[in-house]
């Protein structure tokens, strides 16, 4: 059985997907981390975004939505103190405030 010439538009576009190379990643030969560390060495941040946790929230009663601007780590040790007594987000923010006599 012969198969049909990579002719057309399709075929074309097949051959050509099928030239691109796939790989697990690039290797630099350390390349990343030594500029990284020269970056570190002279006062650099990372450009990369901390990592953050969001956590999912259902809820039985009505609701509203507050935004605050606060430090990263702040809100994080927020979300960890939730995530340790197994708060929701409001369900902490009902205790701190009750724990604060508000």
């Amino acid at each position: 059985m012969t198969t049909a010439p990579d002719t057309g538009i399709k075929g074309g576009l097949n051959r050509r997907i099928s030239q691109i190379p796939t790989g697990g990643g690039h290797d630099d030969g350390g390349l990343t981390e030594a500029a990284d560390a020269a970056g570190e060495r002279r006062g650099f941040a990372s450009r990369e975004a901390a990592p953050r946790r969001r956590k999912r929230q259902t809820r039985s009663e009505p609701t509203d939505q507050i935004n605050i601007r606060a430090a990263i780590p702040d809100l994080d040790r927020f979300v960890e103190w939730c995530d340790v007594n197994r708060y929701s987000y409001g369900e902490g923010l009902r205790e701190l405030l009750r724990r604060a006599g508000i």
